[in-house]
């Protein structure tokens, strides 16, 4: 649980936002954002913009999005500008 935080606050474009998780390694490096949306809410890609978004400042290399029914999630390459949705999120390595 010392490892995660719900609803963190950010600023974005000079306007206040919250980022619904915010998972971090045992090095206090940020390795997961997550955008979460009620069940009866439809994934889009606008949900998948509202993440990239705040993404651009917290610059972590996974994402997770999910309604509680249908979940997405995307590793994101910032040395090469690129991303890629994969089927599940990596293990966690402590060491990491």
């Amino acid at each position: 649980m010392s490892l995660m935080k719900t609803e963190g606050g950010l600023i974005m474009n000079d306007l206040q936002k919250r980022s619904d998780l915010l998972i971090y390694n045992n090095h206090g490096e940020k390795i997961l954002l997550a955008e979460f949306k009620a069940p009866s809410v439809k994934i889009t890609s606008s949900t998948f913009e509202q993440i990239s978004n705040y993404n651009t400042v917290h610059k972590i290399p996974l994402l997770l999005v999910s309604n509680g029914i249908d979940h997405y999630y995307c590793k994101i390459n910032f040395n090469l500008g690129t991303y890629e949705f994969i089927s599940d999120l990596p293990i966690y390595n402590k060491q990491t």
